[in-house]
């Protein structure tokens, strides 16, 4: 029964941190061909398509990296363990907030991901591979490994906020998603220099 469960906790986790890296891979959602004048009212529509889609994306990944820290149960964290658990803390409150943001506006759909076939298996593809360097590595390499996965998540959290809060009306939505992205720059900034110390 122990070995059991210890092999549900490590897929488990396996699972969830392998996840989170397969978000830095996404296309940005696609905009009008250059030079094609919309209608204000295409324009408004177009906008809020993109902000939903940005804004979707980035809640999929905080969904993702609210879970990363759970890697623990299975290995050992060393150094990076502090970061990891405030990286994971920071995504469930950004992730609350954004939630939050729904209650005041009914257009913002935190569903709308929209992601071609292509892109979804090639992001498949992208989590078993990072599984398989999470799972099977140790020590230094381990925490490189896993403090790269959450570079590349905060970096491109950090513009999908951007991305979002260019795209919102609302003053509101504009500070919470600017909010988010400066937070996921500076966790950026963090691993990238926790890696160089490695």
């Amino acid at each position: 029964m122990k070995v059991q469960g210890f092999m549900t906790a490590m897929a488990l986790a396996a699972g969830l941190a392998g996840l989170v890296c397969i978000c830095g891979c996404a296309s940005p959602p696609q905009s009008p061909r250059p030079g094609l004048a919309l209608p204000p009212a295409s324009r408004d529509a177009a906008k809020l398509q993109l902000r939903n889609n940005a804004a979707s994306l980035l809640r999929d990944l905080l969904d993702d990296e609210k879970n990363v820290s759970k890697i623990f149960v299975i290995k050992h964290g060393g150094d990076v363990k502090a970061l990891v658990e405030l990286i994971a803390a920071t995504a469930e409150a950004n992730e609350h907030d954004l939630f939050q943001l729904t209650n005041t506006d009914a257009d913002l759909n935190l569903r709308a991901l929209d992601l071609p076939p292509g892109e979804k298996a090639v992001r498949d593809a992208i989590a078993k591979s990072k599984e398989r360097e999470l799972l099977f590595t140790s020590g230094p390499q381990f925490e490189f490994n896993l403090l790269l996965t959450q570079a590349e998540a905060q970096n491109y959290g950090w513009h999908l906020a951007k991305v979002a809060a260019e795209n919102s009306s609302r003053p509101e939505e504009v500070a919470t998603f600017t909010r988010i992205g400066e937070a996921m720059k500076h966790l950026y900034e963090q691993t990238v220099r926790e890696m160089r110390q490695l």
